[in-house]
């Protein structure tokens, strides 16, 4: 019943800012409404720890042939970690909301809410069947967001496709299910068999959030800090969970050493790429690919923990770095605790990361790690480009690194409690080998011009690269629409009547050939 406290109050909260967006348009406490909604769900989530681990289970859908599966949420150390990860990111996009030019109520913050909420309901999911629908009220809620947010036909394409690309992934999750169904096992995590978990990594990986490249919001929106930090963070966490569900993978088969070898020239590139970035908001669909493939590397080792572990610093250490928007040197080093929990040193967030570690793929894994956390700390100096809070209240000035604090507290907490991941030592060889060469890739980004590319350059170049994956599948949606209009115009105009009566002539041959 906790996990259904928690996503009401940030359900509630939205609507309330709704009703007084239309009741009273000019009111002066929204931001305090929508805050206080955020920290009681966020108390409401650590409450859980009371009672975990627990169930929250819906009435059973019937005929009870075709639902076998009823809808059930559980909290447990895994979940537990994800959702709090989910919270303290609301409640932090909120309070460093303060920091816009224009502080007034947009709907922006009714989206952060009801994302957080659908995020927390979706690392919940305790069977394919709710995920599945969690999940596609989490893509409906941000098909409407972003068409309400965005403007022109350019940046309406790129959020169809990316609606496209995330229901492939349910359309992979539903192939999963017949495939267990197939060999006679049930619809649930824990029995579907190892040869369905392929789809399940697939899906995870489309579900990603990085086709199209980036958001489709203008380089100078105030969207993109805001609201679009949440929008591609808890998207990408609410599908890497499905990583921390399902059963290992066998690495000594074919799909598995695939697998492994694309999520490591993905961790490989993210890295790469997201330590070369201008600045942190262009590198951020790097970091999610980066960080998002360590953790499918976990998961394909036989780690859902671990899997779990890159997924929270995802959210917390991302969501530290992409909303902070201010420069201020002593926030700044602060941030840089983020490294820490992004070492996998003991009792770090990710000191399970390399429980189980991948084999003869061991050196390339570090090397993307390092390059990550060199990005990271690289990222998190760079005060060029960011504004400054000396002309804003006193208020204002406490209350925008309360909002970044919150998720550098957030990291160090679950580093030690709550979950299965923490007070944990974890492989502490494999993490001094990577914070080393950490240092020296650092050292190397202020000497190197090969890390420090032209802006226009390192542009032009990215959009050479993933985003020609996402032309070649908008040219192919093109396309496909374009044969749909041939069809429809000859169906519909004056020759569709002749064309009825050949469908027709042609359907009552082929019975009567049938008949005998």
């Amino acid at each position: 019943m906790l996990i259904l406290v928690s996503c009401l109050l940030l359900l509630v909260t939205a609507l309330a800012l709704i009703v007084l967006r239309v009741v009273q348009p000019n009111a002066r406490y929204t931001w305090l409404a929508a805050v206080g909604g955020g920290i009681l769900a966020l108390a409401s989530v650590f409450l859980w720890l009371a009672q975990m681990p627990f169930v929250f289970l819906l009435p059973a859908w019937k005929p009870l042939a075709l639902f076998a599966t009823p809808i059930l949420f559980s909290a447990d150390g895994i979940s537990w970690a994800l959702a709090v990860a989910i919270a303290a990111l609301t409640v932090s996009t909120l309070l460093t909301a303060v920091a816009q030019p224009v502080f007034t109520m947009s709907f922006s913050w009714v989206g952060t809410l009801a994302l957080g909420a659908i995020g927390i309901l979706a690392v919940t999911a305790d069977n394919p069947l709710t995920l599945l629908l969690v999940w596609a009220a989490l893509d409906i809620t941000e098909l409407v967001t972003q068409l309400g947010s965005v403007n022109g036909p350019a940046n309406n394409e790129k959020v169809v496709i990316s609606f496209s690309t995330r229901a492939l992934g349910i359309g992979l999750l539903i192939w999963a299910s017949v495939v267990s169904a197939a060999e006679g096992n049930v619809f649930e995590f824990e029995s579907m068999p190892v040869g369905a978990s392929v789809y399940l990594v697939v899906a995870a990986g489309l579900r990603l959030g990085v086709l199209p490249l980036h958001l489709p919001y203008s380089p100078e929106s105030r969207v993109r800090r805001g609201f679009g930090t949440p929008l591609r963070l808890v998207s990408a966490v609410s599908s890497l969970v499905l990583l921390g569900r399902i059963p290992a993978v066998n690495m000594n088969s074919g799909w598995g050493i695939i697998l492994m070898i694309l999520a490591v020239v993905a961790a490989l590139y993210g890295g790469w790429m997201w330590l070369r970035a201008p600045d942190d908001l262009n590198g951020r669909p790097y970091w999610v690919i980066g960080v998002a493939s360590l953790s499918v590397v976990s998961a394909l080792s036989g780690n859902p923990v671990g899997a779990v572990a890159w997924g929270c610093a995802l959210i917390l250490v991302g969501g530290a770095l992409f909303l902070a928007s201010v420069q201020n040197p002593w926030l700044s080093r602060a941030m840089l605790v983020g490294a820490w929990s992004l070492s996998t040193l003991p009792f770090s967030l990710t000191a399970s990361a390399w429980i189980s570690t991948p084999g003869l793929f061991t050196p390339f894994i570090v090397a993307a790690h390092a390059l990550i956390v060199a990005g990271f700390i690289r990222h998190a100096l760079r005060p060029s480009g960011r504004d400054t809070l000396d002309s804003q209240p006193g208020w204002t000035r406490a209350v925008y690194p309360a909002g970044i604090y919150l998720l550098i507290i957030t990291q160090l907490l679950l580093g030690w409690i709550g979950w299965q991941g923490a007070a944990q030592i974890g492989a502490w060889l494999q993490a001094i080998i990577a914070s080393l060469l950490t240092f020296g890739l650092f050292w190397a980004t202020r000497r190197f011009r090969i890390f420090n590319p032209v802006r226009a350059h390192w542009v032009a170049s990215t959009a050479s690269g993933l985003n020609s994956i996402y032309q070649g599948l908008w040219d192919i949606y093109r396309t496909l629409a374009r044969m749909s209009h041939a069809v429809t115009l000859a169906l519909e105009g004056e020759g569709g009547i002749m064309w009825t009566l050949l469908f027709l002539a042609l359907f009552v041959s082929l019975i009567v050939q049938g008949t005998p």
